[in-house]
């Protein structure tokens, strides 16, 4: 599974959304040069945005969009959804048949599981949840902090359970 490039652009949409006050209302272009993205693609994904209610526009001279909720309501499954559909790791797990031994697979279960698992880490992040401003630049080290707490999940640490050293 990846994110496609517009369902990074309407992530880095939200979350600029998402750190203004609710009542200000912002302009695709000023969207659009905050966070990078071509402001033609931007005028594309909005809509689909809102059609989710996940923005809220307002027309007319000083107009411009806005959350449509409060960013502690709107999860990342939602826009990415709302851009590139359900998330699926395999065909296996959207509810399609892929396969003539599908019933007897053996490994069904471990993408299902996996498929939940991240559906339901996409549930649980709002956009509340992101830091207001990053601190400093992304290191390496940083990242690699990063992932190793995304691999361990709750509860456990994913290194011990597969034998590897701990830093």
């Amino acid at each position: 599974m990846q994110i496609s490039r517009a369902g990074d652009y309407a992530l880095r949409a939200v979350v600029y959304l998402s750190r203004q006050n609710s009542d200000r209302l912002c302009t695709i272009g000023e969207i659009a040069r905050a966070q990078q993205i071509p402001q033609a693609f931007l005028a594309k994904l909005m809509p689909m945005l809102i059609k989710a209610e996940v923005v809220k526009s307002v027309q007319g001279p000083k107009g411009g969009y806005r959350l449509a909720r409060a960013s502690s309501e709107i999860d990342f499954l939602e826009v990415i959804q709302a851009i590139d559909g359900p998330i699926s790791l395999v065909t296996c797990q959207n509810g399609e048949s892929c396969c003539e031994i599908e019933e007897f697979c053996s490994m069904n279960e471990v993408f299902a599981l996996a498929q939940k698992r991240l559906t339901d880490f996409f549930t649980e992040a709002t956009f509340a949840d992101l830091p207001a401003e990053m601190e400093g630049q992304l290191t390496d080290d940083k990242l690699s902090r990063g992932l190793a707490q995304l691999a361990d999940g709750p509860g456990g640490n994913a290194r011990r359970k597969r034998g590897a050293p701990t830093p």
